[in-house]
């Protein structure tokens, strides 16, 4: 009974990763160059299993690609800090907890990447459109169909799924894609020390 069980997930989940647009996310990978390149700041948010994604993604980035005399990658998940986070939701409401951050912090060529399964949380559309006032380039890692979310997008990356546990998994796949490819690269090109 597991073995099926097991069988169709895998399949399902074979089935979102040969179907990711890979121009896409090599167009993921120029933009995140880019803000490194431009000593840019980078945000990245989530809710739920897409915040632990979020927070993910941000400490493999700026770990995995030290390197001795390497300026640091500059990437934050705006999901981390909980007070900050529960006072906002509490005074201003959940919709507004990474915008109002985001207020005080993104500016023009800065670059913020949403991770959203559905695409249509309120905090993330919010978020979305208030770094797109300030300049800075909005990337989305989606599924399902990619929701309101999609059309707020410089660059969306849909995972097609309908399956939140497929989705999540492969958004963790994108950032070990941008991860390797960012520590062998950098390391190799030391195109900027400190």
């Amino acid at each position: 009974m597991m073995q099926g069980h097991i069988d169709r997930y895998l399949d399902r989940l074979r089935a979102g990763i040969d179907g990711l647009p890979r121009d896409r996310l090599n167009q993921l990978g120029e933009i995140l160059f880019r803000a490194y390149r431009n000593d840019k700041q980078v945000f990245v948010i989530g809710n739920g299993g897409s915040s632990s994604t979020a927070s993910h993604m941000a400490a493999d980035l700026a770990k995995n690609t030290i390197g001795p005399n390497m300026r640091r990658f500059r990437i934050v998940s705006l999901s981390e800090n909980a007070a900050i986070v529960t006072a906002l939701a509490n005074d201003l409401g959940y919709e507004n907890v990474f915008s109002e951050q985001l207020t005080s912090l993104v500016g023009a060529g800065d670059v913020l990447i949403a991770v959203s399964a559905s695409g249509n949380s309120p905090n993330i559309l919010n978020a979305m459109r208030h770094a797109r006032t300030r300049s800075a380039e909005v990337v989305g890692l989606f599924g399902f169909d990619g929701g309101q979310a999609l059309a707020l997008s410089d660059l969306a990356i849909v995972v097609p799924s309908s399956d939140y546990g497929v989705v999540e998994d492969i958004h963790l796949v994108i950032n070990h894609i941008l991860v390797d490819f960012f520590r062998d690269q950098l390391a190799a090109d030391k195109p900027w020390t400190v």
